[in-house]
């Protein structure tokens, strides 16, 4: 065996076995040549060659925010600390092969150290990997125990082509979700359909390479690799807690459908490493359609009502303008969810502008429709971020935040019935983000929420008015 296949598989593998020495100079000769390579992205963006460019915070830090905060006093004409842009985005690029390694090689130092070697996935953990690095380097060595049950060693089997499958499949939806995001700025079929269907498949096929085990070890090895790779956007600040369960339902059910799809084609004969291989490279064809989409984005409506026990020209008033809102009972304006607070209103008519105040910011409303008692319509030119994400940190590095939904415009009708008011809220919005037929099931949902919230307010306020 050459030099170069021998540190190939030391660093890229999952066979050889790790000790505390290899680990240790792998790790100091690898980190040499990171700095090395980063040096040169940051030089290479306009940074001055100082001391600072070393600085160890730069690799310490957790969340792409505090990295993009670094990097902007490193290079400020070329990164901006809401969006890193860039810089940050090649020196991600950049560290992914050595994640990897530092991953397979702390999985075998585990076992080698006589550790479960699910340790080695602490690899992950900012702060706690940097205590499973120091043990690592200094445990020594163990010698394994010979199995005398075949059914042992077939356990022992089961178990690293699990931990194989897991590491692999997690990477691989981090990377998807680095590319897809940060790469190409979208939210589409690569990220949200095709990325959970190969993370799956790469599961399924992987625990059933070697020795054919069936479905049940690929789907539980599918659902951790998921919840994994979830972990691993949370730890990183790349998503929030909401966000990530709004999405799991989605992917969850993609990530089975894969590994049930790996384990066939582990099942069936022929080159199945290719196919799950040419799966991979498929997926930027599919990123490369949701970018070159420049249809414009439909327009969706959701209409909310509720009856007021008032006329009409009792409730008018407080659909232009209303009081604070009392603090939110509803569990989700508890999570983050941008909530209403109240409303204001400079000038009278069409011209008007409205401000809309919620949690997280106003919204700029200039009247378009001024039709008392009976109809409120308004455009929405400006308007604050969707939510406020749950996380372990204070900012959240999540594009989708700006974007994604946006509002259009929105109306109040007020239809006299019998003395009552039949009272609509409708909102207009569009949503950049895909399979549409999806999200628009919890953006729905949130904006009849919203809706409900002051409908509700408006109705008291008008029926204690009478």
């Amino acid at each position: 065996m050459n030099t170069v296949e021998h540190w190939f598989k030391i660093w890229f593998g999952f066979q050889a076995p790790i000790d505390r020495r290899v680990y240790l100079w792998s790790g100091l000769g690898l980190m040499v040549v990171r700095c090395a390579g980063d040096l040169l992205i940051l030089l290479s963006h306009g940074a001055t060659l100082s001391w600072a460019l070393l600085n160890p915070a730069l690799y310490l830090a957790p969340t792409m925010a505090s990295r993009g905060a670094i990097m902007h006093q490193l290079i400020p004409s070329q990164v901006d600390v809401a969006d890193p842009g860039w810089p940050l985005i090649t020196m991600a690029m950049w560290a992914l092969p050595f994640l990897w390694i530092g991953v397979s090689m702390s999985l075998r130092r585990a076992r080698d150290a006589g550790m479960s070697p699910w340790l080695g996935l602490g690899f992950f953990i900012p702060v706690f990997n940097l205590l499973a690095i120091a043990a690592f380097c200094v445990l020594p060595s163990r010698p394994h125990k010979l199995e005398a049950e075949p059914s042992s060693t077939e356990g022992m089997g089961i178990l690293r082509s699990a931990m194989e499958a897991v590491a692999i499949a997690a990477g691989f939806g981090v990377l998807v979700m680095l590319i897809s995001v940060f790469l190409l700025g979208e939210y589409g079929l690569m990220l949200f359909v095709g990325g959970p269907v190969v993370m799956g498949t790469i599961a399924g096929w992987r625990v059933n390479k070697h020795h054919y085990r069936g479905f049940t070890p690929a789907l539980i090895v599918s659902i951790v690799a998921c919840i994994l790779c979830s972990g691993m956007l949370l730890v990183f600040a790349l998503e929030g807690i909401v966000c990530l369960m709004m999405v799991s339902p989605l992917a969850l059910t993609l990530t089975v459908f894969g590994a049930i799809f790996g384990t066939l084609l582990a099942r069936g004969s022929g080159p199945t490493g290719n196919s799950v291989t040419a799966m991979a490279f498929v997926l930027p064809i599919l990123g490369g359609t949701d970018a070159a989409m420049d249809a414009p984005l439909p327009v969706y409506e959701m209409t909310s009502e509720i009856t007021v026990n008032a006329p009409p020209e009792a409730v008018w008033p407080n659909v232009v303008g209303f009081s604070d809102l009392p603090p939110p009972q509803d569990w989700l304006m508890n999570t983050g969810i941008a909530c209403p607070l109240r409303a204001t209103i400079k000038g009278e008519g069409v011209g008007a502008v409205r401000y809309c105040e919620f949690t997280t910011g106003p919204f700029v409303e200039p009247i378009t429709v001024w039709d008392p008692p009976n109809r409120l319509a308004f455009n929405v030119i400006e308007q604050p971020e969707p939510m406020h994400e749950w996380s372990p940190y204070g900012e959240v590095y999540a594009p989708h935040l700006h974007d994604t939904m946006l509002s259009q415009r929105g109306q109040f009708e007020l239809i006299e019935r019998d003395g009552q008011t039949l009272l609509r809220g409708t909102t207009w919005y569009t949503l950049d983000i895909a399979p549409g037929s999806y999200w628009r099931l919890w953006s729905d949902f949130v904006v009849h929420r919203i809706h409900m919230r002051v409908l509700k307010h408006v109705k008291d306020l008008s029926e204690d008015a009478v």
